[in-house]
């Protein structure tokens, strides 16, 4: 049996009604749930890459980067209960994390 579709009020995507949250889609929840984080991560990473060309001890900040991504998995998992697509979600968001590193934002 399929559900009614309905579109996502924020990217327009049309999904099953019982996939929808608060009028947003499944990809768009967990974009704006990590939206944060993925800034953290290139804030972070930045830092990173500032303190490896200076020559500095850069260690600890490799070690916040993997808890910022632990955090998003963590985030991930309390969104998808398939862990098979939790993985999907977690590689695409890393490389959107990734992606932005060098992304300077105007706020």
């Amino acid at each position: 049996m399929t559900g009614i579709l309905v579109f996502c009020r924020n990217c327009g995507k049309q999904v099953a009604s019982a996939e929808m949250r608060d009028g947003l889609c499944l990809d768009c929840r967990v974009s704006a749930s990590l939206a944060e984080l993925r800034r953290e991560h290139a804030r972070l990473w930045r830092k990173r890459e500032r303190y490896r060309s200076s020559g500095a001890n850069f260690d600890s900040i490799g070690r916040q980067v993997a808890r910022v991504e632990n955090r998003m998995a963590e985030k991930i998992r309390e969104l998808v209960s398939n862990d098979k697509q939790a993985g999907e979600y977690l590689k695409r968001e890393l490389e959107a994390a990734r992606g932005a590193r060098y992304t300077i934002s105007r706020s």
